[in-house]
């Protein structure tokens, strides 16, 4: 959902979460999501509680698409966990016949899968970014770099490592659940990194080169075929408040 310039109060469809809440969203090119950073919790690792207060976006910016275009219902919700990490969780609507989940190991190339994925750059300044990749299984590839040529797979940086869990919503279809604690971030970065309240940037998406109906859905608009998803410069702004 694209809105004007000035601020809004942007309603949303939204699963497991009253459908009463909203977030804020500034303008087309800021495109800002505002998630709440929450209080520490030793559930944190166990599947954080806390979702049904996290506002959700859905992941609606289909990009090209074929004749028979295929948009399944996915959508994303972000919280930061002080002295913990960043965590998202990710799901998608995507009926069975189309689902694709041949990737085992560590950073396979989930992207030909069923993929939901989130791409971000946590430290302001640095044009390195994180994307994080993952099919139903939970199985997922990781790399860090400031462009789509030049990635490198976390697991060759440092022993911190994301955390994915995937998981099943209440009707149908699939999701995960990631996690980014402060340390893999600040092990990649080479800084000290403290979840608080401020911004970075990012995206989710949902694609599946390889499953029965490709497609490329982001939650903001990517642009440049070239780049595909590794276009930092569309990345849209998210807001730890």
């Amino acid at each position: 959902m694209i809105v004007g310039d000035d601020a809004h109060i942007v309603p949303l469809r939204i699963f497991f979460v009253d459908l009463n809440r909203t977030m804020w969203a500034s303008s087309p090119t800021a495109f800002p999501w505002r998630y709440p950073v929450q209080p520490y919790s030793s559930y944190f690792y166990e599947r954080f509680p806390g979702w049904e207060a996290v506002p959700v976006a859905q992941i609606a910016q289909f990009h090209w698409e074929g004749t028979r275009p295929y948009r399944p219902e996915s959508y994303a919700a972000l919280c930061g966990v002080r002295d913990a990490g960043l965590m998202a969780r990710l799901w998608s609507f995507e009926e069975p016949e189309n689902l694709r989940c041949e990737g085992t190991e560590r950073d396979d190339p989930i992207w030909q899968d069923s993929c939901l994925e989130l791409f971000f750059q946590p430290v302001p300044g640095r044009e390195e970014y994180i994307n994080i990749e993952m099919n139903p299984k939970g199985v997922y590839l990781s790399q860090f770099g400031p462009r789509r040529k030049d990635r490198v797979f976390i697991k060759e940086l440092t022993d911190f490592a994301p955390e994915v869990l995937p998981f099943m919503p209440e009707t149908s279809g699939w999701g995960v659940e990631v996690t980014l604690p402060e340390a893999l971030i600040a092990a990649l970065y080479g800084t000290e990194y403290r979840i608080g309240p401020g911004s970075f940037r990012g995206n989710c998406y949902k694609c599946g080169d390889k499953t029965p109906r490709p497609h490329y859905g982001a939650l903001f608009p990517v642009g440049n075929p070239l780049l595909g998803f590794h276009n930092p410069g569309k990345f849209g702004d998210i807001i730890l408040a």
